[in-house]
């Protein structure tokens, strides 16, 4: 099995600590990372320059798609980014806590 990390930002710490620990409870997660980032892209004909919050969803390949939906149902934003990479090298102590974590 594979680990993926799947991204995403949020609008304000509170909405991504929810999330991320809705995430944890449900068992879609094994782990989330939330730092505070600087995001400028460019929305509606603008481009913005916002401060966001940046959550990494360490999660397995088998709950990848439940996490998608899970994220997309409850994310604040009308065009939230879920982007999902795999984990190419992986120890094997770390990715068999996360098969444990999100089983």
């Amino acid at each position: 099995m594979k680990g993926m990390i799947l991204i995403s930002t949020y609008p304000d710490e509170a909405s991504a600590l929810k999330t991320a620990k809705s995430a944890i409870d449900s068992r879609l997660a094994a782990c989330v990372n939330i730092a505070k980032i600087r995001s400028i892209y460019r929305w509606e004909g603008r481009v913005e320059d916002a401060e966001e919050y940046l959550a990494l969803f360490k999660t397995t390949e088998d709950a990848v798609t439940r996490l998608k939906e899970f994220i997309a149902s409850s994310h604040p934003y009308t065009v939230p980014e879920i982007v999902s990479i795999a984990m190419d090298s992986v120890s094997e102590r770390y990715m068999a806590w996360m098969i444990e974590s999100v089983s």
